[in-house]
């Protein structure tokens, strides 16, 4: 409570004026619906603000994916606007692909821009509609995923409830659990489309029992189970499983170069001591060894699981990029904090069968995910009078039950 009264204090554009926006653009735009359109920024954070002229009175806060800017709101945007949310996205002062040298920016800088969009963007409702906001959601997926559980567990009362897609827990088991599957992948390239044909064939199918033919090398098998099993742990002790799940081979095919193009990006400015002689040498950065400082920096990111309001992810049993490791072990990691029954109360997790990172299938369940998580928050505010729970399925896709989170990847633990 101190540190959130501390941040409205010099956050606040009512105290001291603090948020000063420059505003580049207002004007009415006609699509997808009726609007009023803001784009400027504050600071250096580039933002956009739309207000619909049939307004729901609420509002919808949107961060960006890694590779985002402003503009980068996928189906999210639509589907709130639809809806007749206003609707505010930012950059959150950074790009993944000049961030290297821009000594100032710091993937950690989302933190303030995003409580400052959101501090602006309510002030700029009430000034353009005469009335206050009544909610206030926070979304997004990837990036954005783990953004919205962060700030719902550090500024709950800034937020109502979010929808946070195929998120992370924690900057080291992202980015260490990428190159630990870079590595491997090389060792095993040669014969991935068999790999690949035998699972598509056979979705139950144990390589460490049941040869390919012809039979997989010992290093091959080795590197195999470490794409499947990469320990990962949060920075109070808690540990966790993010290797990739069975069944999504052909991913980390299709998404090697995409895997490369991320560490090559940020790797300068993750870890300054790590010096690859090139982009095949990405996948040696192990952060267990990198310095100490390197380490706090990289743990600021880290998620606590005290999960104040309700949060629905959904995410893709065949993820390349964000393990859906990450999810099951924050369902566990919530569970822990609070305790079971506590956290059914908050968390809601869902999973994709075979969807990637992201994807049509969950594109089209953000609209059912709003009005699931607005049903939710009145259930919660009316004490079971109005709303309704999460529900059991979101789409044909089933909620996980309590201890969701610890029977999914069988390596884990091993």
């Amino acid at each position: 409570m101190i540190a959130l009264l501390v941040a409205l204090c010099v956050l606040s554009p009512v105290a001291q004026g603090a948020i000063r926006a420059v505003v580049d653009t207002d004007e009415v735009r006609t699509t997808p619906v009726p609007h009023r359109y803001l784009h400027g920024a504050i600071d250096d954070a580039k933002f956009r603000v739309l207000l619909p002229t049939a307004w729901n009175g609420k509002v919808a806060i949107f961060t960006r994916g890694f590779s985002g800017t402003e503009f980068s709101v996928g189906a999210f945007q639509s589907a709130a606007l639809a809806k007749g949310y206003a609707f505010a996205s930012s950059n959150e002062g950074w790009s993944r692909t000049t961030i290297q040298d821009h000594p100032e920016d710091s993937y950690y800088e989302s933190r303030q821009r995003l409580l400052e969009l959101t501090l602006y963007m309510n002030a700029t409702v009430k000034e353009h509609y005469g009335k206050d906001s009544s909610r206030t959601l926070i979304m997004g997926s990837s990036n954005g995923g783990h953004h919205t559980k962060w700030l719902l567990e550090d500024f709950p009362e800034l937020f109502d409830g979010g929808i946070a897609g195929f998120g992370f827990n924690s900057q080291v088991s992202q980015w260490g659990s990428i190159a630990t599957l870079l590595r491997n992948y090389d060792v095993l390239a040669s014969r991935i489309d068999d790999i690949i044909a035998k699972r598509a064939t056979d979705p139950g199918w144990d390589p460490f029992s049941t040869p390919l033919a012809p039979p997989l090398t010992a290093a091959q098998l080795y590197a195999l189970r470490n794409i499947y099993d990469i320990p990962a742990d949060l920075d109070r002790g808690f540990r966790y499983n993010v290797g990739r799940w069975e069944g999504s081979e052909a991913q980390w095919k299709a998404q090697y170069a995409g895997l490369v193009g991320y560490l090559h990006d940020s790797m300068p400015r993750l870890d300054e001591s790590f010096h690859p002689s090139g982009d095949g040498d990405l996948g040696y950065w192990d952060p267990s060894r990198s310095p100490k400082s390197v380490k706090r920096e990289l743990r600021k990111l880290d998620l606590s699981g005290n999960l104040q309001r309700p949060l629905i992810v959904m995410h893709g049993t065949a993820d390349p990029i964000v393990s859906p490791g990450e999810t099951a072990a924050y369902q566990t990691l919530v569970e822990q904090r609070l305790g079971g029954a506590a956290a059914q109360d908050v968390l809601a997790v869902y999973y994709i069968p075979g969807m990637g990172h992201g994807g049509p299938q969950y594109d089209a369940l953000i609209g059912a995910q709003i009005d699931a998580l607005e049903a939710w928050i009145d259930y919660r505010q009316s004490k079971g009078h109005t709303g309704a729970p999460a529900p059991d399925k979101l789409g044909a896709f089933p909620r996980e039950p309590k201890g969701g989170g610890q029977r999914h990847n069988r390596f884990a633990g091993q």
